[in-house]
């Protein structure tokens, strides 16, 4: 900065040697500030190098101008003793160069605060440069780079004057107690009044010379007609702008009257490619090698210049222009008052080259290095502030603004609301505040308003909104507890909220077990909530509690401190385990990437004791543990064909030949049993159910399933389907395992049991039909039952009751697990597969069922129930298969699709349903 600043008449020349004989002399101050382009290199000085003859702070062209870090400006100086001129050269980041130079240095600072703010910060630090060089000072040229006045300077030069009237007293008292100055500068804090002149480095094409005609010249005739416009736009703007006035000593600076302080360059004197001019100087350098190059070389660019424009003959010339008000300072110095005041002499101070410097050197850590006063503190400040007026406006505005977008996120708030309607009520209220908010502040207001809009959300206003395995929120306020603890990671950090059960507030119909009891069920957010809870409860109401039914395989601990399963390896990320005891336990999230678990094992081999059994015409033995699908082409109307064959080996050893495994009894699967889980494990409770109702008596295919036993079933749909199924028995010639089926039938033929095919002459009794009711059906939300007598049909009868649908497509192909209600003609509700109904026959055979669940596409995994074999049905019997409410996987729980339902989203997987032998001889 200041402290270096260059002092010599010549190069080689030190400041030492020459201190001592220009310290008592006179000098005027002539200081360089403004704009400059980039191919400048921030150097303003190029105009007088050129009458000067050689470079006076520049003494290479590589060399990089360099500022302090942290001013981000710099004062170089040169005295010329022959001219008693100092010339002060200001650099900052007026100049493009520095600028663009010091940009990747501020680009954090641009990031976080934006351009404006960081614009400001770096005005600032230059104004008080500025306010330096308007204390020292008696002539300031004003650089800029194209033809036409910046306007921004009058903000500039406003600021500037508000601060010195501020800091006049303070700035007299630092220039007294420096001897030889006198009263009028110490009163006033500067020199005088200091003169402002406007230099142009470019003019318009049409003014620039083509040639060095000299007087005369056309050009420069009019080059002076646009200076002297300049001059007229100039001074109408600093005078209604109230910059300067007819008291020069009123006024930051002053402007001559009578005297020209415009000057517009006609000649390009910045070298726009360094390295062409470089290169072409070499080439030149190597043709003349003896000639007097040195001077031309050494002055980067001189030898364009004409030696008239260089010595300054040059009628339109820049050392002409300012030479004018240097000998004006000389001799008598300025009097710029205008009007009635010029009679008022202006004080002008022209110091010894010493004191001036000592002056200049304190007045320089006053302005930079600052005071402890604190109207010194006070001054700066309200400089930062006025220079800040872009930021001030926008701090103005959005203040104002603030409260009213605040006030829009708050109208008709409900008490708790969930995190999407708090963020389109912040979405509103940033529209709002966009709206009227302007200038760089915007965004930090922005953040502001979010912030608050986010306390005033958790201030009590939080909905707890763990979703329950239907999807839907708890609306409850933010909790810590419920069924699902664990889920909501914020209330478990916080002991001061209340501890409760998670609800959503919505309710569903639902049916009992046996179908014949509805009751409404709360929304629910555990899997032993949905699948066991509710049914338990309701079938006390209902009293199909005690009936009879089939227990599905579930968890037998043998010790009390039994626990979850953990289903990966402990080398899986934490988080990953504890997604997965989220989904278990507490929520439902949308179905994802089912990620494949090993297969241990989990229902067994299939197969019936005793007999091997084949199915005919599109059916095929049921096998839990591995499924296999076949085509599902539709069975014939006829019926079914089924062919049981004898087998010669022991029914206990057939048992033997399946893989067992014995189930965990410390361990328990903490979800529900699907094909992809460890085979060693069970469930805590069932999330199926099979119940007999009764005997097959309790159905009449006449009359149908009645409203009064079966609540909510459609009108038209209350009706099984019959299943007309072809049995042929092929013995071996031991018959040890089927009874005497001929005599049993002679002498007393069961119902349900029809005749088969007939030789001639005699009855084939190893061949007969079987009557078999069966129904699928589907339960809505709001408890509308119907069933389906296909994959796509809806169960309907004639008027009269009639059914003329048979149950060959429910039994023989995959049944979609979601369907359309038909309740609602407009928009028809999604129904689910839920119960199963069989009713047996009275024959020698046993109905098995062994019912797989795929509830979305693959990779989905398969629900089981856990039956090592298919489960047999009674015979004689109406059967209810209660299929789960919910199916939960590892990966999450796999939700109902949307209107429309896509076709095979989810299905109950053909195969379910078997014939069998009876190996007890009784049925």
């Amino acid at each position: 900065m200041w402290q270096s600043v260059l002092l010599s008449t010549s190069r080689g020349t030190s400041l030492q040697s020459e201190l001592s004989t220009v310290l008592n002399k006179k000098a005027v101050i002539v200081s360089f500030i403004g704009k400059s382009s980039y191919n400048a290199s921030s150097y303003k000085m190029g105009i007088v190098d050129t009458y000067l003859g050689q470079q006076i702070f520049k003494m290479s062209v590589l060399d990089e101008p360099s500022v302090d870090s942290e001013t981000m400006c710099s004062i170089e100086g040169y005295y010329d003793s022959s001219n008693q001129v100092i010339y002060l050269h200001l650099l900052g980041v007026y100049d493009t160069y520095i600028l663009v130079k010091h940009c990747y240095e501020l680009s954090v600072e641009l990031e976080e605060k934006g351009f404006l703010s960081v614009w400001t910060e770096l005005k600032h630090k230059y104004s008080k440069a500025l306010l330096f060089l308007f204390s020292i000072s008696h002539i300031l040229v004003l650089m800029h780079p194209s033809q036409g006045f910046d306007v921004s300077y009058i903000q500039l030069f406003r600021s500037l004057d508000a601060i010195r009237l501020k800091l006049q007293s303070a700035v007299g008292d630092i220039v007294s107690k420096v001897s030889g100055t006198g009263q009028d500068w110490v009163y006033t804090g500067r020199l005088c009044p200091p003169r402002v002149l406007f230099y142009f480095q470019r003019a318009p094409a049409v003014f620039k010379k083509k040639n060095t005609s000299g007087i005369g010249d056309s050009k420069t005739v009019n080059v002076k007609k646009l200076e002297h416009s300049l001059e007229d736009q100039i001074y109408h703007v600093l005078r209604k702008s109230r910059v300067v006035t007819n008291v020069c000593a009123n006024s930051l600076f002053a402007i001559p009257a009578n005297q020209e302080f415009v000057y517009v360059e006609i000649e390009n004197k910045i070298i726009e490619d360094w390295q062409a001019y470089l290169l072409n100087s070499m080439v030149d350098l190597c043709r003349h090698p003896n000639s007097n190059t040195d001077q031309n070389h050494n002055s980067f660019g001189f030898e364009y210049f004409s030696a008239s424009e260089r010595e300054g003959d040059s009628e339109h010339s820049f050392k002409n222009f300012l030479k004018q008000h240097i000998d004006q300072a000389l001799n008598k110095g300025f009097d710029d008052n205008v009007g009635r005041h010029t009679t008022s002499s202006s004080h002008f101070v022209i110091p010894n080259v010493g004191t001036w410097f000592e002056v200049a050197n304190n007045l320089f850590k006053f302005y930079f290095d600052g005071d402890d006063s604190d109207n010194y503190e006070q001054a700066i400040g309200s400089l930062y502030s006025l220079l800040d007026t872009d930021v001030r406006f926008s701090k103005g505005r959005c203040n104002k603004v603030l409260p009213l977008a605040t006030a829009t996120y708050q109208e008709n708030l409900p008490a708790h609301y969930t995190r999407e309607y708090h963020q389109g009520k912040v979405a509103h209220a940033l529209s709002v505040f966009g709206v009227h908010a302007r200038g760089p502040l915007v965004d930090s207001y922005v953040t502001q308003l979010e912030k608050e809009c986010e306390k005033h959300w958790k201030n009590g206003r939080q909905m707890c909104e763990v979703l329950s395995l239907t999807g839907n929120p708890c609306t409850n306020p933010l909790h810590r507890g419920g069924s699902g603890d664990g889920s909501n990671h914020d209330a478990d950090n916080r002991s001061d909220l209340p501890t409760m059960e998670h609800s959503s507030g919505v309710r569903y119909i639902s049916a009992c077990d046996c179908g014949h009891k509805q009751g409404s069920r709360d929304d629910p957010f555990t899997v032993k909530a949905a699948n066991y809870d509710f049914y338990k409860i309701l079938s006390v109401d209902c009293g199909c509690d005690r009936l009879d039914r089939i227990n599905f395989p579930v968890f037998q601990p043998s010790t009390k401190d039994y626990k979850a399963a953990q289903l990966f390896s402990s080398s899986g990320s934490s988080s990953r385990k504890e997604c997965i005891s989220h989904v278990l336990k507490d929520t439902g999230t949308q179905q994802g990437n089912t990620q494949g678990l090993s297969l241990a094992y989990v229902s067994g081999q299939s197969g019936c004791v005793g007999s091997d059994l084949m199915l005919d015409s599109g059916l095929q033995p049921a096998n839990a543990g591995h499924p296999q699908r076949h085509s599902q082409t539709s069975p014939t109307d006829t019926g079914q064909h089924i062919v049981i064959q004898v087998s010669d080996m022991d029914p206990d050893f057939s048992k033997e030949k399946g893989l067992v495994r014995q189930p965990s009894t410390t361990e328990y699967l903490p979800g529900m049993l699907h094909t992809e889980s460890p085979g060693t494990l069970l469930p805590q409770f069932p999330s199926w159910s099979l119940v007999c109702l009764g005997p097959s008596s309790l159905y009449s295919h006449n009359l149908g399933l009645q409203e009064q036993h079966h609540a909510g079933l459609l009108g038209g749909s209350a009706y099984l389907l019959p299943w007309d199924v072809t049995v042929r028995l092929e013995q071996h010639q031991k018959d040890r395992c089927w009874p005497a089926v001929g005599d049993r039938m002679k002498s007393n033929q069961p119902a349900g049991l029809s005749k088969g095919r007939k030789s001639k002459g005699t009855k084939d009794l190893s061949e007969f039909s079987v009557k078999i009711f069966v129904g699928v059906e589907y339960e809505c939300p709001r408890g509308h039952r119907f069933m389906c007598s296909g994959p796509d049909k809806v169960l309907k009868t004639s008027g009269g009751g009639l059914v003329k649908d048979n149950g060959n497509k429910v039994t023989g192909c995959d049944m979609p697990l979601y369907f359309p209600c038909p309740c609602r003609a407009t928009k028809p509700l999604i129904a689910q597969l839920m119960r199963v109904h069989v009713v047996t026959p009275k024959a020698p055979v046993h109905v098995t069922l062994n019912p797989r669940v795929q509830p979305a596409p693959s990779p989905c995994p398969i629900f089981v129930t856990g039956c090592s074999e298919p489960v047999k049905l009674s015979q004689s019997a109406y059967w209810v298969l209660r299929l789960p409410y919910v199916y939960v996987g590892e990966q999450g729980v796999y939700l109902p699709p949307k209107e429309p339902v896509p076709q095979n989203y989810g299905q109950l997987l053909s195969g379910m349903y078997g014939i069998s032998e009876i190996t007890d001889g009784k049925y």
